[in-house]
């Protein structure tokens, strides 16, 4: 690249017209768009090749063994993989591997496996091979929002800066994604047709009630075998926790690969609009053309949706909450239940009452009430407010008044976690007037593993209970029955009357084991491997979380069947949404809400239609998780001609001061913005900015062919960042050299060099000791690569 003034725009001197090289381009193409502080971000992809043609049918995958839950993956043996595995293991596996947690109880932000390094480098939500400054998992570190500070934890050592060059090293030498070499692409054509297939060989009456569920764009995306059938194993659990039915049930396979399973309506009790409320949301649906004889065969127009969409959608709330038909009120839940909560008297049920949680800000009561499905578990959640007592105190109090109504206090929220006829459990949550709730707010509990979210039903609750009835620890204390033993201030009759609510340690022991048994017998009965993991989580979180991820250009051209060079020639013409989406694709991921937005869209203009509303985007867990500062950076193409102009378009989403460099293939660096003729960085939260903008004195003219890195930082504080410091006078446009010299003496340096602890942390015990920092500015870093021939 050359930065040359424009001379029409500047007046006199001998400046006018002076050029700066900035040497060769850097590596690979492809590239991200934007960044989302949290574990889910976007990150940089290489550039799409168009869908290899289907020559074969896929073949059966090999039998999936479960993974143990605390099965640690060994270290790789390749020399800088086994590097970055010593890095995570030291700095990130505390959060992020199951069976390494200290005092989280799930992976944070849904990663439950760093040190798979095999499947973090295939994870292009994660990870950009050869691009490390468009990879979230380096970014994040660079930016010193991870590793975060663990709850009741003061000890981690900040990252130093030989072990972020480590991590850098690893994702520069990464070689680029050849894609799936394994398998051909399932187009939804063969989808169709194993679905008519299908059809003819049922009954009319039994094919009225069958609708399918295809795990293709899963295959497409490489999925491995055993997260295929992981999948399998999470939609089994999905559709036996929506049932009406009184037995677990199966979905059959209806082809080879098993990419194609159907479901009955009539064996989980429901209807068909009950399941066309659900699949008329899908926004895929309309790119599997079927045939009017499977319409008319199954008698709606959407028999078919794709499971992660399933897993993802049917578990937000209040849709989760349509699906079961549950009441609005927790009373009229209870009386549809049957559950009766009356008359508490000895054995109708078991409480507990904790002080502490892993999920509740405050006091929790817990009750296990037995009705005609089974157990029903009841958890009060007492936010804690200065102005009022403890829920200990407020029992007692309640217990010892002359109303005589049954002991109680006002809770902030109630939990309730209850069998369905077949066994599975369902949940729901309400305020402290019994009206039901979508999600909690975090003053009354929290989510250590998602710190930024609110507490969702079901999708929350599906953390700790998707393979378990209860999260109570085997021998967990009774606080409350301690303090009513232990209080010589509360009377005998008031003790006698709340103790005769709670059984022994034993008794209840018992019944919660009871209850696991039969939860694994369950299990079984629908195929569900108890104790099985994918990513370090239970399958219906994992697949949920996989939904979740940013979707590349590849898996976007295969879920609407379109060829790559045709799906950005459609985004040409397309609205401002679907441009944006279509040019920055093909750089890199983009969030998956915002490509579901623009499917309609797409389809409309394929001719298509769009079968129903694109299912709305309800606060969760997974989605808030991943929320944070945010940055796009894209160019007009990904592609350009020696000698063409260029020119950058950044788009942060927080009012911040906004850095781009430009790194040749030599690893050089110079910074493009900030510079002399626009020192002024500053950049409103949503404004897209052009650099340089069409009255600039300067211009971009890309002149070495190769590759060129285009590096975007957007902080909130500093106007400077990573110790970077402008002097206009000497240079308009500041040179770094060397960057990753440049940044390890940066980090080494910040706030005082590399021998003190960072943010009260004690350093490692390794002589290379961590920088000292204060609580870092909120940042968002992504990176696009161009390529020029």
């Amino acid at each position: 690249m050359v930065l040359q003034q424009r001379q029409r725009l500047v007046t006199g001197g001998s400046e006018a017209g002076r050029t700066w090289r900035l040497g060769q381009a850097a590596s690979c193409v492809a590239l991200l768009a934007s960044l989302l502080v949290g574990v889910l971000a976007l990150t940089a992809s290489a550039q799409v090749a168009p869908p290899a043609a289907k020559t074969e049918e896929p073949q059966t995958p090999p039998p999936a063994s479960p993974t143990p839950a605390n099965q640690i993956p060994p270290q790789p043996q390749e020399p800088a993989a086994a590097k970055a595995y010593g890095v995570f293991d030291q700095a990130c596996a505390g959060c992020h591997q199951t069976g390494r947690l200290k005092t989280l109880k799930q992976p944070a932000a849904s990663l439950g496996n760093i040190l798979d390094i095999d499947a973090l480098a295939r994870n292009a939500a994660l990870v950009q091979p050869g691009n490390p400054d468009g990879s979230p998992i380096y970014t994040l570190m660079q930016s010193r929002a991870m590793p975060a500070e663990l709850p009741g934890e003061t000890s981690l050592p900040e990252i130093t800066a030989t072990e972020l060059a480590t991590i850098r090293d690893w994702i520069t030498q990464l070689p680029p994604s050849a894609g799936c070499t394994d398998r051909s692409r399932v187009a939804p054509h063969d989808i169709a047709a194993s679905m008519a297939q299908a059809l003819k060989n049922l009954e009319p009456a039994r094919a009225l009630t069958a609708r399918f569920i295809s795990l293709a764009p899963l295959y497409n995306a490489c999925a491995t075998p055993t997260e295929i059938d992981s999948a399998r194993q999470a939609l089994a659990s999905l559709i036996n926790s929506l049932s009406f039915g009184l037995e677990p049930v199966r979905l059959t396979a209806h082809d080879p690969a098993g990419l194609l399973l159907e479901l009955d309506l009539s064996l989980i009790g429901w209807d068909a609009e009950r399941w066309d409320r659900l699949a008329l949301r899908a926004p895929a649906a309309p790119f599997t053309v079927l045939d009017a004889a499977t319409h008319k065969a199954t008698g709606t127009t959407v028999p078919l949706v794709n499971a992660d969409w399933l897993a993802d959608t049917a578990t937000r709330a209040p849709l989760y909450y349509e699906l079961l038909g549950l009441p609005e009120t927790l009373p009229a839940l209870f009386a549809s239940l049957r559950i009766d909560t009356s008359d508490q008297k000895r054995g109708s049920a078991d409480r507990i009452g904790l002080k502490t949680s892993a999920v509740a800000r405050g006091n929790r009561l817990i009750e296990r009430r037995p009705f005609a499905n089974g157990a029903a578990w009841i958890s009060q959640e007492f936010a804690p407010t200065a102005s009022r007592p403890d829920m200990f105190d407020l029992l007692i109090a309640a217990a010892g008044s002359n109303s005589g109504s049954r002991p109680q206090a006002q809770p902030d929220a109630t939990l309730l976690h209850f069998d369905l006829p077949n066994g599975f459990a369902a949940y729901y949550i309400a305020n402290a007037s019994g009206m039901r709730l979508n999600d909690v707010p975090q003053s009354v509990l929290k989510d250590d593993a998602h710190p930024s979210a609110k507490f969702a039903a079901t999708q929350s609750c599906l953390s700790c209970h998707s393979a378990s009835p209860v999260a109570l620890a085997r021998g967990r204390a009774d606080d409350l029955r301690t303090r009513l033993t232990g209080d010589n201030n509360v009377s005998k009759e008031v003790r006698e009357k709340l103790l005769a609510l709670h059984s022994d340690a034993a008794e209840l022991q018992r019944k919660i084991d009871t209850d696991q048994t039969r939860v694994q017998q369950l299990l079984a009965a629908a195929g569900i491997e108890p104790g099985r993991r994918v990513d370090g989580l239970e399958p219906l979180p994992a697949l949920i979380a996989r939904y979740r991820r940013a979707i590349t250009a590849t898996e976007l051209s295969d879920l609407v069947d379109l060829e790559p060079k045709m799906l950005f020639d459609l985004g040409k013409n397309g609205s401002a949404a679907l441009a944006d989406v279509i040019t920055r694709i093909g750089f890199g991921p983009v969030p998956r809400a915002e490509v579901d937005a623009v499917l309609p869209e797409i389809a409309a203009r394929r001719g298509l239609g769009a079968l129903g509303p694109v299912a709305a985007q309800t606060p969760s867990r997974l989605t808030d998780a991943a929320a944070g500062p945010a940055l796009v950076l894209k160019t007009e193409r990904p592609v350009f001609q020696s000698g063409d102009l260029l020119s950058i378009t950044a788009r942060p989403s927080i009012n911040c001061n906004l850095t781009v460099l430009t790194l040749d293939a030599r690893g050089r660096a110079t910074v493009l913005y900030p510079n002399e003729f626009d020192a002024n960085n500053s950049v409103e939260a949503g404004r897209e900015v052009r650099i340089p903008s069409d009255k600039a004195p300067y211009q971009f003219r890309l002149k070495d062919k190769g590759y060129e890195t285009l590096i975007g930082i957007c902080t909130s504080g500093s106007k400077s960042v990573d110790g970077i410091h402008h002097d206009f006078e000497k240079q308009r446009f500041t040179e770094l050299g060397d960057y990753r010299a440049f940044l390890n003496r940066s980090w080494g340096n910040r706030d005082g060099g590399d021998a003190k602890p960072a943010r009260g942390r004690p350093a490692r015990k390794s002589g290379d000791t961590p920088a000292e920092a204060v609580k870092p500015d909120a940042q968002a870093r992504t990176a696009i690569r161009i390529k020029i021939e």
